[in-house]
């Protein structure tokens, strides 16, 4: 029985879920390597059963972030630090480092070099003398002997290494002492050790290589089935989903999909009304069409026109580039979205072997040189032409397969993502506050900062709470329909610190007064000061301005002095206030509390999200009757056009292809 053996998480699935080519490996589906059935799914498996194969696939693995960590030092355990060692890769030249490097050498003003690296777009190392030229900041200073001569070895710099590092997650185990067949060197991260071969050499000499990825979606996902558990006391299994539910394809198709996997950015949020996923098999093209590949490849347009018209009329069929791959590109309307389908279109249109399609995979995802891949357009094209397909269809279809060197996902790792981003988007439709708490618990991750999050709460009937010093704990506490924020939510007040806080408290009781905290905790004046201008001390019956003069009193800032051996010291670790429990009164004054824009601000500084206000909100009145807001907009007939007004919370970087910025 699949899996039989494996440990499971909270979720009911592996602790690991597989990505990549993987996926479709019956194998690795039997012994739980994998979740997805790729027999029932219909996956690809010449990857993995094909007597041409030159490479030994490699095995990924996404982990929650706390999990990898552990695994990574536990195969360091099990199997030795000879028979073990991280992947390395090499860091190139790009322009940022290419600027900063090559200025210091030529001792260029460091200020200069500093803004020139500040205010450029990065990219290319090479495109340094543009750069200079556009920025205003160096007219007249681009055609400096200095500047030119920096331009000019910026571009014989571009895309050299720089550095050796390591691998996001790969990871080498040998039945040999790897030291016998490659050079090994300790990490950076004491009790690690790297090799000087990247991914491309260990692929190349045969090795197996592991990816152990960390993935923050899954860290999400088992929290939030904790706070499930926790809150409710139902302990969902979700290897046991149906992937079918229809209010949850209602919410995607809507575009309603921010903190949701994959499906959340601007892109995606603009098709998915268009597109109309209802099943796992739409929701992996949905997560797999958004890809430089496709995108390059000119796929995204006409399939999204095209499941339009499958919408309008089911009978319609579309066409593929030629009669030989219309069975073959059927589930994806005719157009090539997976990488998968680059190697069987190869072997049915260019006559090539299965290990000529992978050697042609392997030499687009390596970038290889004009060269290698003009021997493979011409061999492409002297197959299309034996099979009888006319040399301009032929060109057309090989320069959509040459589009995948700039990235393209194969149909298992599509898929194993179109799963996670349904559970997610499950997660979401039925347990709400939970899903949200473990959300803004595990940033950063996904395309928002976590104000865009908490307000995407909000719209979901979220109450969002003020954190508070008594009430919050260390992270997010979901409640019926209301999430209260934890203290690690206030900058420098960090996550060791927030449990010593919480600690106290249930050690000894709830706080009762600015001066009982500092007392009981010896925390930095700092933090106390990032604590009242958020509202987080206002159960102390006191303003915020009010308790910053009342802070003032108790803990000057010759209290930061170093303290003398043998004082006594709080549960942070910091030494305790041993001053008596006076009373302040006498030396207090009334101040009015902090208006509404000062709170904003001081929300935004210190917790990055105001439970209170939208800045928006605030600036409502003020403008002109003509700005219509976000709801209004769905009633406005399709064509018109409108003015409206936003909050800048993200840039998509680079422009599109005619220079735009969203």
């Amino acid at each position: 029985m699949r899996g039989q053996h494996s440990a499971r998480g909270k979720s009911g699935l592996p602790p690991g879920r597989g990505r990549g080519s993987s996926v479709s490996s019956i194998i690795c589906y039997l012994i739980g390597l994998s979740h997805i059935d790729p027999v029932k799914n219909r996956l690809f498996f010449k990857r993995f059963l094909n007597e041409d194969l030159q490479a030994v696939p490699d095995i990924d693995l996404d982990f929650a972030r706390d999990i990898r960590e552990r695994l990574i030092v536990r195969v360091y355990e099990h199997y030795g630090h000879d028979h073990a060692a991280l992947v390395c890769s090499f860091a190139t030249y790009h322009l940022r480092s290419a600027v900063r490097d090559l200025g210091k050498a030529l001792g260029l003003p460091p200020a200069a070099i500093d803004k020139l690296a500040r205010l450029s777009e990065g990219g290319k190392a090479r495109t340094v003398r543009a750069e200079l030229r556009s920025i205003p900041e160096f007219h007249g200073q681009a055609e400096g002997p200095l500047w030119e001569h920096l331009a000019d070895l910026a571009a014989q710099l571009d895309g050299m290494p720089r550095h050796v590092s390591q691998h996001v997650g790969g990871m080498l185990i040998s039945s040999r002492p790897l030291i016998e067949l490659l050079p090994v060197q300790p990490a950076a991260m004491p009790g690690r050790f790297i090799c000087q071969w990247d991914k491309d050499s260990c692929d190349d000499a045969r090795f197996v290589k592991i990816d152990f990825l960390a993935l923050g979606m899954l860290s999400l996902v088992e929290e939030c089935l904790e706070l499930i558990w926790q809150t409710r006391g139902e302990k969902l299994d979700l290897a046991g989903l149906s992937y079918d539910d229809p209010a949850v394809y209602d919410a995607i198709c809507q575009g309603d999909t921010v903190g949701l996997f994959q499906i959340e950015s601007r892109a995606q949020i603009q098709m998915l009304p268009r597109t109309q996923p209802r099943s796992l098999d739409d929701l992996a093209v949905q997560v797999a069409i958004v890809r430089p590949g496709p995108i390059v490849g000119g796929a995204v347009n006409p399939y999204v026109r095209r499941r339009e018209m499958v919408r309008r009329n089911p009978r319609y069929e579309p066409r593929a580039d030629h009669p030989l791959i219309d069975g073959l590109l059927r589930d994806t309307l005719g157009v090539i979205l997976y990488q998968d389908q680059v190697l069987e279109v190869a072997v049915r249109v260019g006559g090539f072997t299965a290990g000529e399609a992978d050697q042609f995979r392997r030499a687009m995802s390596r970038r290889r040189s004009l060269a290698a891949m003009e021997r493979f357009r011409l061999r492409f094209l002297d197959g299309a032409h034996q099979r009888g397909v006319p040399r301009r269809v032929a060109e057309r279809i090989f320069d959509k397969l040459l589009a995948f060197s700039e990235f393209g996902f194969p149909k298992s790792h599509a898929y194993a993502f179109a799963v996670l981003a349904y559970q997610s988007a499950w997660l979401r439709y039925s347990y709400p506050a939970e899903y949200y708490a473990a959300l803004i618990d595990n940033q950063p991750m996904g395309f928002y900062p976590v104000h865009v999050l908490v307000n995407d709460a909000k719209r979901h009937g979220i109450a969002v709470q003020r954190v508070s010093i008594n009430r919050s704990g260390v992270r997010c506490t979901p409640g019926a329909g209301q999430l209260l924020p934890g203290l690690t939510t206030v900058r420098g007040l960090g996550e060791r610190l927030a449990q010593a806080l919480v600690a106290e408290r249930e050690a000894h009781g709830p706080f009762r007064s600015l001066g009982d905290l500092l007392r009981r905790t010896g925390i930095p004046y700092a933090v106390a000061e990032s604590l009242i201008a958020v509202g987080a001390l206002g159960a102390f019956g006191l303003g915020r301005r009010e308790l910053l003069w009342q802070l003032g009193l108790l803990l000057p800032q010759s209290a930061a002095a170093p303290a003398a051996a043998g004082t006594p010291r709080g549960p942070t670790g910091r030494p305790r206030q041993l001053a008596l429990a006076l009373p302040t009164e006498q030396d207090m004054v009334r101040l009015g509390d902090m208006s509404a824009w000062e709170r904003v601000v001081a929300d935004y500084r210190i917790l990055g999200l105001s439970p209170s206000f939208h800045p928006l909100g605030l600036l409502r009145d003020d403008l002109p009757p003509a700005i219509l807001p976000a709801a209004a907009l769905r009633s406005v007939p399709d064509g018109h056009a409108v003015r409206t007004a936003g909050l800048v919370v993200c840039r998509q970087r680079p422009g599109t292809a005619k220079g735009f910025l969203f």
